[in-house]
């Protein structure tokens, strides 16, 4: 997949399919509508594009600090790439963008620029200001223009309607199994290894320390069983999310303690996918009983992988 960020690296002569959203979490809602686009291009000599924006809208409206996301860009890349979407377009969300009218946004960015053919879409879309384009808009905008819209109505799941935002939800409150039946795969965090206290090594328990970006959605404290993703191999793992309360650490941290591993890994990326919830963080009234619980952890996350 090749990942542009400006128009002028695109071949404007390429016609193409094209999928509008913010695709946070990639979730299964999200990749039926991906999956449509590839078909269609396919069945039309078409390159599928995948446009959004490489950073959040919400920071250039409002401000502020952009909230954490299910999928930062570094996690998104990788998914839409095993999808096989052949361009991803990362547009970088400025006051022009914002106060582009839906009219201007069709012809200027979807016709001139991408040259596009199809546009697929979820059933809730909006853009353009103040999000006054929709759907509707969209196709009679693609009349006009000459290019079709397929519009990919929800996915539910025991009559609930899949969503980042359900998602999201699921992940602060410690819900992996139910946030991965939504997303149609675990819940990943991609990011560096980086230097920790140590204080699992001296126990007995290296542990892998993995940096914690504001783009990234945390889950609830507690200790999960996780499956850890070292370039094309897989390994088990037991993660913690948490302070160190035993230690009278105070900042959220990530530690994985990767089973039957022992390789040097510092500044690598490695992919670490949540399985289930094990346990609440827990502080220990001594070394002694945390590194029994750290034991019992290492076996539990152990069993249920084997599941």
């Amino acid at each position: 997949m090749k990942t542009i960020k400006q128009y002028n690296q695109l071949d404007k002569s390429v016609q193409r399919g094209v999928a509008l959203g913010n695709f946070d979490g990639i979730h299964i809602g999200h990749q039926k509508l991906i999956t449509t686009l590839i078909e269609k291009c396919r069945a039309n000599g078409l390159e599928s594009c995948v446009y959004t924006f490489g950073n959040h809208p919400l920071a250039v409206i409002t401000g502020r600090e952009a909230p954490p996301q299910i999928t930062n860009i570094n996690m998104k890349k990788k998914i839409l790439d095993s999808l096989g979407v052949e361009l991803l377009y990362l547009e970088e969300f400025n006051k022009n963008l914002m106060v582009l009218s839906p009219e201007d946004f069709v012809k200027n960015i979807l016709v001139d620029r991408l040259n596009c053919r199809i546009v697929v879409v979820g059933f809730d879309y909006n853009f353009g200001y103040k999000a006054q384009g929709n759907v509707e808009l969209l196709k009679k905008m693609g009349q006009k223009h000459g290019f079709e819209v397929y519009e990919i109505h929800p996915v539910t799941i025991d009559n609930k309607k899949v969503g980042s935002s359900t998602i999201r939800e699921y992940i602060k409150n410690g819900d992996i199994e139910d946030a991965n039946v939504f997303l149609g795969r675990p819940y990943s965090i991609y990011s560096k290894v980086v230097h920790g206290k140590g204080r699992g090594h001296k126990l007995g328990y290296p542990t892998a320390n993995i940096l914690i970006e504001s783009s990234h959605l945390v889950p609830k404290e507690g200790v999960y069983a996780t499956f850890i993703k070292i370039n094309n191999s897989i390994y088990k793992g037991a993660t913690c999310v948490g302070t160190n309360p035993t230690f009278g650490a105070n900042s959220i941290s990530i530690e994985t303690f990767i089973i039957n591993f022992n390789e040097d890994i510092y500044d690598q990326y490695i992919e670490l996918q949540f399985i289930k919830r094990l346990r609440d963080q827990i502080k220990f009234n001594n070394v002694d009983d945390l590194i029994k619980q750290m034991n019992q952890d290492a076996n539990n996350a152990n069993i249920y992988l084997q599941l």
